[in-house]
């Protein structure tokens, strides 16, 4: 079979082709946006470890038995001693623990989207019956040109 110019041309511009047409781009659009989400949320995962991280080295960093002096430091500046400056870090860690672990729920979530767009192929089936029916209503158009008119002999090939 050889290409039809003339006939891809006619199946190509006819309106059930092109609103289908529309309809698979914008498909392939919500993949590519979804995909993005999840990447995005992934990398907000990153950032809630590398606080976890800070924290737990913080809290580390001073955990020996803190002298006089830091206690005055301490004091000075986030008006707690020690022991609360601790207890505080500790809930803050614990807080940011359980931030990571509610965005990789929001991950999960995207990515689950994400693969739900990818695996429903109605835009792309709709599309190609779209082709199909045009290209049929073409063929029955030509094959309508090609009847020799009443009292007229038939068109040599």
């Amino acid at each position: 079979m050889t290409f039809d110019k003339e006939r891809n041309e006619y199946v190509e511009q006819s309106a059930e082709v092109v609103q289908a047409l529309a309809a698979h781009r914008k498909r392939h659009q919500d993949i590519q946006h979804a995909d993005q989400n999840v990447i995005q949320e992934a990398r907000k995962v990153v950032a809630l470890v590398a606080a976890f991280d800070a924290t737990w080295e913080k809290q580390f960093e001073l955990a020996e038995d803190v002298s006089e002096s830091d206690d005055a430091t301490l004091k000075r500046f986030t008006n707690e001693d020690a022991e609360t400056w601790f207890w505080r870090m500790n809930m803050a860690q614990e807080c940011v623990q359980e931030a990571i672990v509610d965005q990789c729920a929001r991950v999960n979530s995207a990515q689950f989207k994400y693969k739900e767009l990818q695996s429903d192929h109605k835009a792309c089936v709709e599309l190609k019956l779209a082709r199909d029916l045009a290209g049929k209503r073409y063929d029955e158009i030509k094959k309508q040109a090609d009847k020799p008119k009443r009292g007229r002999p038939a068109k040599a090939k």
